[in-house]
């Protein structure tokens, strides 16, 4: 009933209805009337009248829904290709997991696209296996699933992109014998190949079938669009599906449009023969592809129609008086639609146009007026705005990771080259208040070894200094956002300080709105938390949390890496400490052993100076000692000689004063080094010499003893090689009874009178 109602106004008909309504009251209505005049002539002159009318008609027809289609396909290249747009759908595609963030934020994205669009009922983003990742409407976006590697529109895809074409356009018969017309754009990566596609769904009720319609035409106009060939596809509006549901199969003006790039208009019989028809045909390109036909748009009208109407109506003495009405009518038409038509939509063309070169501020004319262009201006300005929106909201996001990720590259910079366990905490915290806005105060704690306390280890401002001075710590698993994480092992948040049952309010910090705890975990084990405190409430958002966790574990690893460093300095340190003792300890043994308590030797001339003071500053002091210069104008100089940081001794000389400078003293102690390195390897030579002598009078003894058999014989040879081998003027051997003690006498004997 609405709908009658509607077409019964004449004010609520479309822009497209008013304005061909126009054009039948004021070229074909004139012209039946004089056919009724002129009897025999009128035919002819109504027939080309008609014929420049469905012409006219026709290539503004065809004009509209080129346009559309090439909007539509535009919509999607802009979509795919506009950088804000551009990594969400990539990541997306290359993710291929319709669950993932990326699908989620990506489908988000193009919801809000087709809010503000009318060309396309729906949107399907799909991977290059062809899985559906997320099917979206101007409503909702719902989660994909199924493969569609079959279906006509990703079969059409791929071949276009075998051909090097990122984009395609489909028209096929779906399984509720619909037909539908998907348009398709390629998502490219870095290196030009397809991550996957953007499938639309065509409105073909808005994009087609609205310019396809003639309803309160003065003659019995239809249009349809057709695929042509055999098992040609129609488009048109219902009341027409009548007259061209067996037109299109032989019609002549389907093969004449698909063989012609221009339209065409002509008289021809369809029906197989049987009527004869008026009919302007031409191709429709393909958005996807301009060198190929996508439909031939007919527009066709009974033959004799003309005719038959305006000799049903006209007669009479009204010729003259519709005549002229028709003159004055046309005229006033004519102006109005040059006057109150053309201008506004030249001056909505440009906005469109300012739009797309990213010119938000170019003025829309007639955007106030009350009919469609009024109503099409308006909804241009909004649209306008909502994408402005839309971009400067993108723009923001954009800025927020930009700032997110930057200062985790700059704190895991920092974490990775800093050693020192205390300044990489201290710095850290002050990086985070410095890149996050929103937080005011940031502190680490770390757990005591036996794991009772979290002691606050660093924190920033006054307050922290204040803090840290007092000895700050909480107790785990006490009442507090940091008793709580760090008996937990998970984030702990207090978005509202003053309604939270886990914020433990500190004096020092009144201004805290909102406080965030992440733990600090080496492996599975925590070592602490990283803490943040806000001044506003909800002030973390999920985007924010996570990359303050990503820092969190960023964090634990260079504590734990600074630890391990420290630990192994001071491992290192002590290994150091150990060798130069036992440097000290060995040489001690040594000079010991050779019954001395200094090894020295002397070459040159005595000049009978006393050195063993500049020996002893040397050997205290750990470098070059230069003493005075003498009577015989030497100057006398003592070198320490250092192994292993343990001091050996000095090395003594006199030089003549005159010559003397840094490079002979250099020369002095590197030969002094030098000299330490041979003592240790004639040292080390004549400890070998021992060892290998020592095995050998060994052997030697195994082996005299090796071919005895006899216990007595035994002892006798191993008593006297044994004197021997030490020069002992006295060799005992003796050997005990389990139960008790026994002796030996020095022949080998044993005496079995003393048990």
């Amino acid at each position: 009933m609405k709908t009658l109602t509607n077409l019964l106004n004449v004010f609520a008909w479309p822009l497209w209805l008013k304005l061909t309504a126009g054009f039948v009251v004021a070229v074909v209505l004139p012209t039946f009337l004089i056919a009724a005049v002129l009897q025999s002539g009128f035919t002819q002159i109504t027939g080309e009248t008609l014929e420049s009318y469905i012409e006219e008609n026709g290539n503004r027809q065809r004009e509209i829904i080129s346009t559309d289609l090439q909007l539509a396909q535009s919509l999607l290249n802009v979509v795919v290709t506009a950088p804000e747009y551009h990594q969400g759908l990539l990541a997306a595609a290359e993710r291929g997991n319709q669950l993932s963030l990326e699908v989620r934020e990506a489908a988000e994205d193009l919801r809000l696209v087709l809010q503000g669009d009318q060309n396309f009922i729906s949107v399907r983003l799909v991977d290059d296996r062809g899985l559906v990742l997320t099917e979206v409407t101007r409503a909702s976006a719902l989660l994909g699933g199924r493969f569609e590697n079959a279906a006509p529109a990703f079969i059409q895809a791929t071949n276009a992109l075998a051909q090097a074409r990122n984009q395609s356009t489909t028209v096929f018969r779906d399984t509720d014998d619909q037909v539908v017309v998907e348009m398709t754009q390629a998502i490219l990566d870095d290196q030009g190949a397809a991550a996957g596609f953007l499938i639309g769904t065509l409105n073909i009720e808005h994009v087609l079938l609205n310019n396809l319609y003639f309803q309160g035409a003065a003659f019995p106009l239809y249009s349809y669009l057709a695929t042509g060939g055999r098992n040609s596809l129609v488009i048109s509006p219902a009341e027409y599906q009548e007259l061209v549901e067996d037109a299109s199969d032989e019609s002549p003006a389907v093969a004449g449009a698909f063989r012609n790039i221009e339209g065409e208009i002509g008289r021809y019989n369809v029906g197989g023969g049987r009527e004869a028809v008026i009919g302007y045909y031409a191709p429709i390109l393909n958005p996807s592809n301009p060198n190929l036909t996508l439909f031939a748009l007919v527009t066709e009208v009974p033959a004799n129609a003309p005719a038959q109407q305006a000799l049903s109506y006209f007669g009479g003495g009204r010729v003259f008086v519709v005549g002229i009405g028709l003159v004055l009518v046309l005229a006033i038409m004519v102006a109005l639609f040059n006057q109150v038509i053309t201008p506004p939509l030249i001056g909505l063309r440009r906005a469109i146009q300012a739009v797309a070169q990213g010119q938000f501020n170019e003025p829309v004319p007639g955007a106030g007026r009350g009919d469609e262009i009024g109503d099409l201006g308006a909804a241009f300005t909004d649209m306008r705005v909502q994408v402005r929106n839309l971009l400067d909201d993108l723009e923001a996001r954009i800025a927020t990771r930009t700032r997110d990720i930057s200062a985790t590259q700059e704190i895991s910079r920092f974490a990775a080259t800093q050693r020192n366990m205390q300044m990489l905490m201290d710095q850290v915290v002050q990086l985070i208040i410095e890149r996050f806005p929103n937080i005011y105060h940031a502190q680490i704690f770390l757990l005591d070894k036996d794991r009772l306390y979290a002691g606050l280890r660093a924190s920033t401002g006054e307050v922290g200094a204040m803090l840290l001075g007092r000895g700050h710590r909480l107790a785990v698993g006490s009442i507090s956002v940091i008793g709580q994480v760090t008996q937990q092992g998970e984030v702990v948040i207090a978005r509202d300080t003053t309604a939270s049952s886990v914020h433990r309010k500190n004096e020092f910090l009144p201004e805290t709105r909102a406080e965030l705890a992440i733990p600090l975990k080496s492996g599975n084990t925590i070592i602490g938390a990283l803490d943040v405190q806000s001044k506003f409430r909800n002030a973390f958002a999920e985007d924010e949390i996570r990359i303050l966790e990503t820092m969190a574990d960023q964090i634990a690893v260079a504590i734990e890496n600074a630890r391990l460093y420290q630990e192994s300095l001071r491992r290192l340190e002590e290994i150091e400490r150990n060798n130069r003792q036992k440097t000290l300890q060995t040489w001690q043994e040594y000079v010991y052993g050779r019954r001395q308590r200094q090894l020295s030797s002397e070459a040159g001339t005595v000049t009978g100076n006393d050195l063993s003071e500049l020996r002893r500053r040397a050997v205290a002091q750990g470098k070059i000692v230069v003493g005075e210069i003498t009577r015989n104008s030497t100057i006398p100089i003592a070198v320490p000689i250092q192994l292993r940081g343990e001091m050996l001794g000095a090395v003594e000389w006199e030089l003549p004063a005159e010559g003397l400078n840094d490079n002979k003293l250099q020369l002095a102690q590197e030969l002094a080094n030098r000299l330490a390195v041979s003592l240790e390897n004639a040292r080390l030579f004549q400890e070998s010499q021992k060892a290998t002598e020592r095995e050998r009078i060994v052997n030697s003894i195994a082996a005299r003893l090796t071919p005895q058999t006899e216990i007595d014989e035994i002892l006798r040879t191993a008593v006297r090689e044994v004197g021997q081998a030490l020069r002992a003027p006295q060799v005992n051997i003796r050997l005990h009874r389990p139960n008790g003690n026994g002796n030996g006498n020095g022949n080998g004997h044993s005496d079995d009178d003393n048990g």
